[in-house]
C-alpha cells in the first residue's frame, strides 16, 4: 500500500514548446518520479479539434502537440543519477515511432518541469528535463490473476510484443511482469531506460523466456500457499 507521501497531490509547472502550465501531479511507482499529471482544459484547442478537416488537424497536432494533450498524461522526470538511461528511453521511443500508440505508449515530446513555489529571491534549481507519454489504461501483467498470466492468448500477445521488437530491432532491456500492460487484447510494453539495439548474440527470445520463468515461478508460488 501506498504511504501518505505516495498519495500526496503536488502541483507542477510544466514548459513544453510555447505552452506553459501548471497541473496537479500524483506520483504513481513508489519513489521513482513517475507522476500521473492531470492536464488542465485548452478551450481553444477543444474549438479547433471540433472544427478543423481531420487532416489539418493531425498535422497540427503533429507540429504543436503541447496543445493538443489529453485530459491525462504520464510525466518521467529524469533521475540526475541516471542521465544516461533517460536519454536512451527517448532515442527508443523515437526509434519505435511506428509502434506508438499501439503497442508502447505514445512520447508527446520533452519538458522543463519547474518548482512552482520558489520565491524570487531565492536561487531556484534549473528546470529538471522530463518526457510526457501517454498514459496507457491497462493492467500490469504483475497485477493480473495467475489463470489469466498463463492463459495461451496472453502469452501469445506478449510474443507478439516481443516480435515488434525485434523487426525494429530493440531489446526491451528491463524483462519484468511490471513492464508489460495488458489492454484490448495486446501487449503494451512501457520503461525503455535499459534498451538497446539488437546485435550478436542478444536476442529478445532470452528475455521473453525470462518473463514465461517469471510466471511459472508465480504458478508454483500460489499453488504453495
Amino acid at each position: 500500500m501506498e504511504d501518505d507521501e505516495d498519495n500526496k497531490i503536488i502541483i507542477k509547472d510544466i514548459q513544453f514548446g510555447y505552452r506553459r502550465f501548471r497541473a496537479p501531479a500524483k506520483r504513481i511507482y513508489g519513489n521513482r518520479n513517475i507522476f500521473l499529471l492531470d492536464i488542465p482544459p485548452n478551450p481553444i484547442a477543444s474549438w479547433l479539434s471540433f472544427w478543423m478537416p481531420q487532416l489539418v488537424r493531425s498535422w497540427l497536432q503533429r507540429l504543436l502537440p503541447e496543445w493538443f494533450l489529453p485530459t491525462s498524461v504520464i510525466l518521467k522526470e529524469r533521475n540526475p543519477n541516471k542521465a544516461d538511461s533517460y536519454e536512451n528511453e527517448i532515442a527508443t521511443y523515437l526509434h519505435l515511432r511506428s509502434l506508438q500508440g499501439t503497442h508502447i505508449p505514445r512520447l508527446f515530446g520533452e519538458v522543463a518541469v519547474s518548482d512552482p513555489h520558489a520565491q524570487r529571491y531565492q536561487i531556484s534549481k534549473r528546470p529538471t528535463p522530463a518526457i510526457l507519454l501517454e498514459n496507457v489504461e491497462g493492467v500490469s501483467l504483475h497485477n493480473l490473476p495467475i489463470k489469466e498470466l498463463r492463459n495461451p492468448h496472453l502469452l501469445k500477445e506478449l510474443q507478439d510484443m516481443y516480435n515488434l521488437l525485434t523487426e525494429n530491432e530493440v531489446l526491451h532491456g528491463d524483462p519484468r511482469l511490471h513492464n508489460f500492460l495488458r489492454i484490448d487484447q495486446k501487449v503494451v510494453a512501457i520503461d525503455f531506460e535499459l534498451s538497446e539495439p539488437l546485435f550478436g548474440d542478444i536476442t529478445n527470445e532470452e528475455e521473453l523466456e525470462t518473463l514465461k520463468g517469471d510466471i511459472e515461478r508465480r504458478a508454483r508460488e500460489a499453488q504453495g500457499a
